[in-house]
């Protein structure tokens, strides 16, 4: 149970403290006072997420703490976070910083987020006005059906393995395309290699190829001049051979008259001996060299060879090299990875097999207590003025063709809450078809079934448990809530449960009532709470009948009210 809360700083609470009680507490206050808020600051206890905004304005730090006794049901979890608690209640804190963001405390010791969230829903159940909106939602109900059939413990082994499933499946699936990239990568560099090594290319050959394509390419341009300067230097009439040649005659009849000449006649005839041999290359060149169309084809098909493979794997023969060497060791390094293939597959397999084993005694367990949920309902309905409706709890296969589990020549979804849809089915008049809650109940309806279901599902919980309806009386009145507030009464002595109702018939059937006020101090406006006497009470449930006008005749239904006549209902 909630012993006490206090506030400090937070919305437009400015220091509050409440010391709250065992059995059915009361809060009551004018639209706008400030319940909202302090279930707010319960909620902050209870793992909710922060905001700075819910800092009172002109403060740097708002603060919620509050005091838990009877603490059986968390010890092990904080155990777990190594925290000791040797009493039987224990210190959660909360505070929000405007530059620093949100801290947790749990005796002291501080505690993520998560584990404050996982603490505070083993402490508290709060049912607000949008726990309705879970009842408008078929997808929510599973979770009604799985507390009443004790499913917990069951239910989160089974989301344990079914997260290490995702992940393992979600490993092979990664796997596989790993794998089937390797092999089209494999398959891609072998070709490629392969036709690299094939081609048989180097840099020896390819410059010979470029010279050679000139040479038959120019052929006839060569050919005719190598010729032409044969005959001008060697072979032709008057070249220049014949010319140095009577040059050194002529000068060796005079060297007899200069020997000084001598050296020159040796130099002239070194030259000729040089342009000799010049014109006789030329010449042998001018025969060699022919315009081949067939080979020049042969040279440029091989030259596209190089061109192609230089293209397709690197900018130069060098790239081209490089990029062969690269692949070749990986090709020589390559580890595949199959055998893990068929492991991890091997896993998963053996993982469905055992999830869908755990999917099946969930499912069981689900079937077995459908019926006694819709019974139970049935019956905590009738004492809330709804004798004559018929309620169901349907379970279903949750289909799929795709699904991972076969039942009954049937496909099944393996889905992180098992392989069954559950839908709560109502019927507000008898011989009227059931049909979906969602779709059929009025506000009101909704109000009492969430309260039935609540009233039911926390039976099969350790006394103990606080429960907090924040607003339960939405849409009902008069017998019905009178009705209501019986029930909460009785729902009040194995539990603590605190109530925020407008409902003066509720407000009657509270073991202790507060008051939520909006006061105005230093210029603001602030959240006071506090606990009313019987005399106060009165007052308050005449202000609930009558409204701002508190009369005579609304003191004296309050009285009638609180002493039980139910002059109201």
């Amino acid at each position: 149970m909630i012993q006490r809360l206090h506030i400090d700083n937070f919305a437009i609470v400015s220091d509050l403290t409440v010391d709250l009680c065992a059995g059915l507490n009361i809060l009551s206050g004018e639209t706008g006072a400030g319940k909202s808020i302090i279930i707010g600051g319960l909620n902050l206890l209870l793992g909710d997420r922060a905001q700075t905004e819910m800092i009172r304005s002109g403060q740097d730090v708002a603060v919620v703490e509050g005091t838990f006794k009877g603490i059986s049901r968390v010890k092990p979890i904080l155990k777990k976070l190594g925290i000791e608690a040797d009493s039987e209640s224990i210190e959660i804190r909360r505070e929000i910083r405007r530059n620093q963001g949100s801290r947790c405390f749990i005796e002291g010791q501080m505690v993520t987020l998560a584990d404050l969230k996982a603490v505070g829903q083993e402490l508290v159940d709060l049912v607000g006005q949008h726990h309705q909106q879970l009842l408008l939602d078929s997808g929510n109900h599973i979770s009604f059906l799985d507390d009443f059939a004790g499913n917990r413990k069951l239910l989160e082994d089974y989301q344990d393995q079914y997260r290490n499933y995702q992940i393992s499946k979600s490993e092979l699936g990664e796997l596989r395309s790993k794998v089937k990239r390797d092999h089209e990568r494999v398959e891609l560099y072998r070709f490629q290699f392969q036709e690299i090594e094939e081609a048989r290319l180097s840099s020896e050959e390819e410059g010979s190829l470029l010279n050679e394509k000139g040479l038959v390419e120019n052929a006839e341009k060569l050919k005719s001049t190598y010729h032409g300067l044969s005959e001008i230097l060697y072979l032709g009439e008057g070249s220049t051979t014949e010319t140095i040649t009577d040059a050194v005659d002529k000068l060796k009849q005079l060297e007899k008259y200069d020997n000084d000449i001598a050296e020159t006649i040796e130099s002239l005839k070194g030259s000729l001996y040089s342009l000799q041999e010049a014109g006789r290359f030329l010449e042998g060149r001018a025969v060699q060299i022919e315009y081949d169309p067939q080979r020049l084809q042969e040279i440029e098909e091989r030259l596209d060879v190089y061109y192609n493979l230089k293209k397709k794997y690197g900018g130069s023969l060098p790239e081209l090299f490089e990029y062969r060497d690269k692949i070749g060791d990986y090709l020589a390094n390559f580890s595949d990875s199959s055998n893990r293939l068929d492991e991890l597959a091997e896993k998963v397999s053996a993982d469905r097999v055992s999830l869908s084993n755990m999917a099946e005694k969930l499912s069981m367990r689900r079937h077995k207590a459908a019926l006694r949920l819709a019974g139970s309902i049935e019956k905590v309905l009738a004492k809330l003025l709804m004798g004559k409706v018929e309620f169901a709890v349907k379970v279903s296969d949750d289909v799929n063709s795709s699904g991972e589990y076969q039942k009954n020549g049937k496909s099944l979804n393996l889905g992180p809450n098992g392989i069954d849809l559950v839908e709560l089915l109502f019927s507000p008049n008898p011989g009227e078809e059931l049909k979906s809650l969602a779709r059929i109940a009025s506000g009101g309806e909704l109000s009492r079934v969430l309260l039935a279901l609540k009233t039911v599902i926390s039976g099969k919980k350790d006394k103990g448990t606080c429960l907090i309806f924040d607003e339960i009386d939405s849409g009902i009145g008069g017998k019905t809530a009178s009705a209501i507030g019986r029930s909460l009464q009785s729902l009040s002595e194995n539990h603590q449960v605190l109530v925020i109702t407008h409902l003066q018939q509720i407000a009657s059937c509270g073991k202790n009532h507060f008051l939520v006020t909006k006061e105005k101090h230093g210029g603001r406006m602030i959240t006071q709470i506090r606990k009313l006497s019987y005399e106060e009470r009165k007052r308050e449930i005449g202000r609930m009948i009558s409204g701002d006008m508190v009369t005579r005749l609304s003191i004296k239904q309050a009285e009638e009210l609180l002493d039980g006549k139910d002059e109201l209902g």
